[in-house]
Formats: C-alpha cells, sequence, structure tokens
C-alpha cells in the first residue's frame, strides 16, 4: 500500500512509519519538518504546515492516510476535505480523552462524548483536550463517512515514551529504596505499548477496516498494586512502597503530574478513565505483548537520556525525600 501519514516523526507517529515499513508499505510523511529532520531510508517526506500549506499534498494519490496529529477541528477540516479526493480511507488516532468521565461508569464505545462550552475555541489545555478532540473525530466522519476510522488510545507507552509518565513508575522501582505511592493502590491501570498500538494501526489500514475503537490494555484487568509488583519482580528490586492518604496527597498538593497516570479516588468520577472496554478491538485484531516487554523497552528508553535529562513528570527526588520525610514525621 502507498499511505501517507500526517506526522510520523515523533513518538506514536515514528512507530507507525517503522511497522508500515516492516509490513513493506511504501510511506509517505508529511509535516513541517521541525520535530526530525532524520532522513528515513524508503520513505518520502513533504514538508508543509497542515494549517493553511497543503501545496505539498496537491494531485498526489494514496491508498490511507493515517493522521496522528490532528487537534483542532477547523484544520482537520481543511486537509480532510484536501484529501477526500486523494485518499480513500481515513485514520485518525484520537484519545480516550473524548468520553464524558463524569458519569462515573465503565466506558464503552457508547458512552457519551464530552463537550465543550465554546467550540470556536483553539487553545489546547487539559479542559479543551478532549472537547477538541470530538469535534475532529466529527470532522474527519462527516467527510469521509464510512470510509473512516477512529482509534482512540488510551495512555501510550513504552520505547520513546516522551511524557516519562510511566517511565517514572519504571524508574523509582527499578532504583530500589522507599518509594510513595497513593493508598488507593488497587485502582484500575490501562495503557497500550505503542508498538502494540502501530502494529495494529497499520493492520487496520491494511485491510480497510473502518468504524470506532478503543486502543488499550493490557488484555486481561490490571491495579496499579498489580503494575508495581510486576515492576519489582521483573528489575528483582528491593523497593519498599509507601502508601500515602488521600489527605496526605491533597495538603501536599500532590497532583496527576506527581503521580503521573493516576487520576483519582474511587469516589471520584474520573476514576473510570481506566475502566475502558476493549472488547470490539481485540475482536479486529489488537493484541497485546507481555507488560514485562513494555516494562524493560520503558526502562532502556530511559537509560538513553543524557546525565542532565530534566524528567517532565513524577517527583523530583528531591520532592520524595522531603514527602517521604513529612509522611513519616505525620
Amino acid at each position: 500500500m502507498n499511505i501517507l501519514i500526517l506526522g510520523g516523526t515523533q513518538f506514536v507517529g515514528k512507530h507507525i512509519t517503522a511497522a508500515a515499513l516492516k509490513n513493506n508499505h511504501s510511506v509517505t510523511l508529511f509535516n513541517r519538518g521541525k520535530t526530525s529532520k532524520e532522513q528515513i531510508d524508503g520513505v518520502t517526506t513533504l514538508v508543509g504546515d497542515r494549517d493553511g500549506n497543503l501545496d505539498a499534498l496537491i494531485g498526489k494519490k494514496f491508498d490511507a492516510v493515517i493522521d496522528v496529529c490532528g487537534y483542532l477541528p477547523r484544520v482537520v477540516k481543511q486537509y480532510a476535505e484536501l484529501l477526500k479526493e486523494l485518499v480513500p480511507h481515513y485514520v485518525f488516532i484520537s484519545t480516550i480523552s473524548v468520553y464524558d468521565h463524569a458519569f462515573g461508569e465503565p466506558i464503552d464505545i457508547d458512552s457519551p462524548l464530552t463537550t465543550l462550552e465554546d467550540e470556536s475555541v483553539e487553545e489546547i489545555r487539559g479542559e479543551t483536550y478532549g472537547g477538541l478532540k470530538v469535534l475532529c473525530e466529527d470532522e474527519v466522519l462527516e467527510t469521509y463517512e464510512e470510509n473512516a476510522t477512529i482509534i482512540r488510545p488510551g495512555y501510550i507507552v513504552g520505547p520513546d515514551d516522551h511524557t516519562d509518565r510511566f517511565g517514572y513508575w519504571v524508574r523509582r522501582v527499578a532504583e530500589g529504596g522507599e518509594m510513595l505511592i497513593p493508598e488507593n493502590d488497587d485502582q484500575p491501570m490501562q495503557f497500550i505499548d505503542v508498538r502494540d498500538l502501530a502494529e495494529w494501526t497499520i493492520a487496520l489500514t491494511e485491510k480497510k477496516q473502518t468504524g470506532i475503537y478503543n486502543a488499550v490494555g493490557p488484555k486481561e484487568k490490571l491495579t496499579l498494586a498489580d503494575l508495581l509488583i510486576k515492576m519489582q519482580k521483573h528489575f528483582n528490586s528491593d523497593s519498599e512502597f509507601i502508601k500515602v492518604s488521600k489527605q496526605f496527597i491533597d495538603k501536599n498538593e500532590i497532583s496527576v503530574t506527581g503521580f503521573p497516570m493516576l487520576f483519582s479516588f474511587k469516589d471520584i468520577p474520573h476514576y473510570n478513565f481506566m475502566e475502558i472496554d476493549h472488547t470490539s478491538s481485540v475482536a479486529q485484531g489488537l493484541t497485546h505483548r507481555p507488560i514485562e516487554e513494555t516494562i524493560q523497552a520503558s526502562h532502556d528508553f530511559i537509560k538513553s537520556h543524557p546525565p542532565d535529562y530534566e524528567f517532565k513528570c513524577g517527583l523530583s527526588n528531591e520532592q520524595h525525600t522531603e514527602l517521604l520525610k513529612k509522611w513519616k514525621d505525620s
């Protein structure tokens, strides 16, 4: 197949590109050429800007387009309308943030979606991200109708994960010693290895499978405690999990950045953020590699960072030491 990838140079796009090449597809990337100027063997790069400079795409023909970086509906509308005449199948990488988590119930494809009070907003932040993605999906579905595929991933983790969210827990456990965790370690945990997401995206594209799917994992149910124990065993770590209370977390303003991927306690609606149904996705071939492979790949990526690398998520060593002392003194 001749596949066009919008983006394709960072994390998710990078792995989708690799999966397409592995399956012997012809790959063309369309991007601004700013994230990475690395030339990939077998890949054609078209330089432009999805917001107003689509000239490089005019007249080109492809079998499918995979959009990994559509965030604003106005912009998605521009290139969806242009590509409709050039590409018969549109695959849009969305997010589980499109769901309205206020209901507190487990979520499936038919669950209510979030809305924006002001649909003209273009500032992407926590409060608008999900709603904007809903409107982006709408533009793709309106333009491509039955020829569109919408993939809604949860937390995407694994090699090249520049968010450091999953990596924080990997790093802490691997280092060993006393480690702060929230007392609600029975909360559900879901994530998808970027390689599983990439391979499945290409598989759906190859068979022109349309529809809407949740891309989450692992296959079995998992809690935070389960995940940490798996990490502990994998690294043969002497880590000691120190559970801190919700009151302590609130008092010391430990946010989702400090304890990444952990949204809330059971009495708060957002608790269902990691109880997403993936039955239809598994039926369409989504597979999940062993969690230990994801843990190891994440650790390998962390070790590749330079010594002065500043992690984007998680408690710093200084914060962790200070909070550990506060907890012991309380």
